[in-house]
């Protein structure tokens, strides 16, 4: 049976009707009683005042079964509250009650009541420090109450004394209770104080120490919660403060240092900017007490500086000695170069003379490149046009633009472009004319070619393949001709191969084959049996089939006459 989406929460909410209707008749029947107590007392039978503390705590105890249907952690804490406030009272009733026969019974009663309460209240209010401090002040109000009641009965002065005496005594253990980390929150309250009265002594005669001061703060306010971890926060601000002492001790020597660089640096290259900036940032970080980014501003500004002063110079000479070695050289592709020269400038006005210096020194040795490549280029044009001048026909005329192409790429100052024409000319005519004399060699025997071709239907393959190659030979296909030719006498000598050793296999299956038949003569075995025919069949088969070039077929054949043999040598022995 499938039970609807919705089943456990109308279960649920049955249940609860239920208990709140009975909720609801004990709070009914809580309330009639009370008014049936107080009854008499309003046609003067009785005095009223006596009845209205049991009809108060009626009135209560109806009240008290609403929390009972949500008991949650609020309806406990509340019922608990209530009867931290209620045992003592009930206990005077008890004490008010003394006496023998009936008045015996009711003290009786009374007093598991009042057990009951307290039970349920020390046990409800025990889980915390915070729950434990509530449960004193309810069972403080509680015991007050119960000692006014106590007092205005009239009782023995030892029965009262008594009586307040266990009811404060059992609640001052809560008043005076201290958490598992009382004591350490008492060595972190002596450990803050002794940190902030040490921070305001450094902070009157040193910078910088705002980082360590937000730490003592952050430990103040996490401390009293986490008394390990604010002990943690106190020593890192502790350690903070004697780091930056220490830098400031420091930062005066790295300040002087840096500034020296600077000035040096200036004095060098008078336009360059970057050293300064970086130093005057530094005197402002120290200025706001950042004694960390000051010393890293300080430290940079030097590294700039130093970098300056080595190169500087170096890069501006190299510089020029690539402008002198362009304007005096004629070379081609110069914009290459001028590009060079561009890039080494870009890089000293960003001030990063060592990687202009770089680029600049790149330059002689660039232009060196391009004056080689255009004597590699003369040399390849020259080879082309022998290589081109040593073709036939319409290979020559086929590739004379080409050359042509190279010749103006020259002339043009593209030397790395004619070089590559040139070279691609000169490879591709070289190997044409290569593969053209090795097809007209190999047409020429052509008729031993031809005689080492199977038989039978076979041959007929490999005359088309031949047939491909003179195809491709007419019209000039010269690589590709060789490359069908090539393909051709490969596969060819991996035919003869395969014959060779399929005619080995077979003459050797004739030879076993004779041997037998003499001895099934002598064994009464007549040319007519049955698988002696077969085996005669198969091997004649074989033979057939390899004279046809069928060299699978033939492979076939001899392995049915070796199985045929094998029976035939069986009926024998």
């Amino acid at each position: 049976m499938v039970l609807p989406p919705d089943h456990a929460d109308r279960v649920i909410a049955q249940h609860r009707s239920r208990v709140e209707k009975v909720s609801m008749m004990g709070t009914l029947v809580l309330i009639s009683s009370a008014g049936w107590w107080l009854l008499p007392a309003m046609d003067g039978s009785v005095e009223l005042l006596p009845r209205m503390g049991p009809v108060i705590a009626i009135f209560i105890s109806s009240l008290m079964l609403m929390d009972l249907i949500d008991y949650g952690p609020i309806e406990r804490s509340r019922i608990a509250i209530i009867c931290g406030l209620s045992w003592p009272m009930v206990m005077a009733m008890a004490i008010d009650s003394l006496g023998q026969g009936d008045r015996a019974i009711a003290t009786a009663i009374l007093v598991l009541v009042a057990a009951n309460l307290f039970l349920y209240w020390r046990n409800s209010l025990s889980s915390s420090l915070s729950t434990k401090r509530l449960r004193a002040f309810s069972g403080l109000a509680g015991s007050a109450i119960g000692i006014a009641i106590v007092i205005s009965l009239d009782l023995e002065l030892l029965i009262a004394g008594v009586f307040a005496f266990c009811s404060v005594g059992i609640v001052i253990p809560d008043i005076l209770a201290k958490d598992d980390e009382h004591q350490e929150r008492k060595l972190f309250s002596i450990k803050l104080d002794s940190a902030e009265a040490k921070m305001l002594e450094l902070r009157s005669t040193n910078s910088g120490l705002e980082q360590a001061s937000s730490l003592i703060q952050q430990a103040r306010e996490v401390g009293w919660k986490d008394p390990p971890r604010g002990m943690v926060l106190i020593e890192e601000a502790e350690r903070e403060a004697e780091r930056i002492i220490e830098m400031a001790v420091d930062i005066d020597d790295i300040r002087k240092e840096s500034l020296n660089s600077v000035t040096r640096a200036e004095s060098i290259a008078p336009i360059v900017e970057g050293p300064r900036k970086a130093f005057d940032m530094g005197d402002k970080e120290a200025s706001h007490g950042s004694l960390r980014e000051a010393e890293t501003l300080y430290r940079l500004a030097k590294s700039r500086a130093e970098v300056i002063e080595e190169h500087w110079q170096q890069a501006v000479d190299a510089i020029a000695s690539a402008e002198s070695a362009i304007s005096t050289k004629s070379i081609s592709n110069s914009d290459a170069v001028l590009g060079i020269l561009t890039a080494a400038k870009e890089a000293m006005d960003s001030e990063n003379p060592a990687e202009a210096l770089h680029i600049a020194n790149a330059i002689p040795s660039h232009i060196d490149s391009l004056e080689a490549s255009k004597e590699d280029a003369e040399v390849a044009i020259a080879d082309a046009r022998l290589a081109l001048n040593s073709a036939e026909g319409e290979l020559r005329l086929a590739n004379t633009e080409r050359l042509e192409e190279a010749e103006k790429a020259f002339s043009e100052g593209d030397s790395a472009l004619a070089k590559g024409l040139a070279d691609s000319l000169a490879r591709e005519v070289r190997e044409t004319t290569d593969a053209m004399q090795s097809v007209q060699r190999a047409l020429r025997q052509k008729n031993q070619i031809i005689s080492e071709f199977p038989s039978g239907d076979a041959k007929q393959i490999w005359e088309e393949r031949l047939l491909q190659v003179e195809t491709e030979a007419s019209t000039g296909e010269w690589k590709n001709a060789s490359n069908s030719l090539d393909s051709l006498t490969k596969d060819l000598a991996e035919y003869q191969s395969e014959v060779e050793d399929a005619n080995e296999l077979l003459q050797f299956v004739q030879s076993e084959w004779k041997e037998l038949r003499r001895r099934l003569d002598s064994s009464s075995i007549s040319a007519t049996d049955e698988f002696r025919i077969a085996t005669e069949a198969a091997v004649n088969d074989a033979s057939k089939a390899l004279d046809a070039g069928e060299i699978q077929d033939c492979l076939t054949f001899l392995g049915k006459a070796d199985e045929l043999l094998e029976g035939l040598r069986r009926r024998v022995v």
